[in-house]
């Protein structure tokens, strides 16, 4: 016969697999560090490439399929490593699919809504990412960071492309850097 469990022993469980969640995004907050400082340098260096006359600044952003490459070098090896997956884990890699389904559309369609609705759009992106994994895994610097986000996204359709690349950059340092520092503490 089955036993129930009783309501303290499925929060253990609950507690537990978050956790182990945790720790595991304490490994992988790499990833966070990784796109977080490749999007904060690609930015920042479009940004000053821009106001010092260079032709072609948004050549800053060929740093993205070199972190895509090293994004999945790290991903692939921590796949080896892993032994177990959780409903969280499994909750974790749709949102970040979603994202990145959405993110690729968003950039492929650029040309079509315009950059200077783009970047904003992709701010709310990352907010919505983080906001997410940071209720899932109950991170609360991951969910503020993701609000911040959202609310830098918001202020960047109301300014000029060049001032939405430096409010890019405070959103990517507050949804990803921070939080991702933070995560790799946190073990």
């Amino acid at each position: 016969m089955e036993k129930e469990l009783n309501e303290k022993e499925s929060l253990a469980i609950i507690s537990s697999m978050i956790a182990s969640t945790k720790r595991k995004l304490s490994h992988d907050s790499v990833h966070y560090l990784l796109w977080g400082w490749s999007v904060l340098i690609a930015a920042l260096a479009h940004y000053f490439l821009l106001h010092s006359g260079y032709e072609q600044p948004y050549l800053s952003w060929l740093l993205m399929p070199l972190t895509a490459i090293a994004a999945i070098i790290v991903g692939r090896r921590q796949k080896r490593e892993r032994h177990v997956s959780t409903h969280i884990d499994t909750a974790m890699q749709y949102v970040w699919t979603g994202f990145l389904i959405m993110l690729l559309l968003t950039l492929a369609l650029s040309s079509k809504i315009g950059f200077e609705t783009s970047y904003p759009l992709l701010m709310w992106l990352y907010g919505l990412g983080t906001f997410i994994s940071g209720g899932i895994l109950k991170f609360k610097p991951l969910w503020i960071g993701g609000l911040l986000s959202f609310g830098l996204g918001t202020a960047a359709f109301f300014l000029p492309f060049d001032q939405q690349l430096l409010l890019l950059a405070a959103a990517i340092i507050v949804s990803y850097i921070l939080p991702g520092h933070l995560l790799k503490a946190a073990k």
